[in-house]
């Protein structure tokens, strides 16, 4: 894996971004596989997004998805 880690935000757009400090930030959108940290660890997992019953983002694995989580975008191998 060649990714950096930053941190979890939320845009106004609506959409997760990981941001690092003096790089902009880098939107994770459906379908995308990123890193979150989760019981002290970066796990791997892919975005996915609903409309129902509640819109919103959601990972696969069922991590929370929450501002100033560690996170990573980026390849994985």
């Amino acid at each position: 894996m060649t990714e950096k880690a930053g941190i979890l935000r939320m845009r106004p757009s609506g959409l997760w971004a990981v941001c690092r400090s003096g790089e902009p930030p880098q939107e994770i959108t459906a379908g995308d596989l990123f890193l979150i940290e989760f019981a002290g660890k970066l796990q791997l997992t892919r975005m996915k997004f609903r409309y129902r019953p509640q819109r919103g983002y959601y990972t696969i694995h069922g991590y929370p998805l929450r501002d100033g989580l560690r996170a990573s975008i980026g390849e994985h191998g």
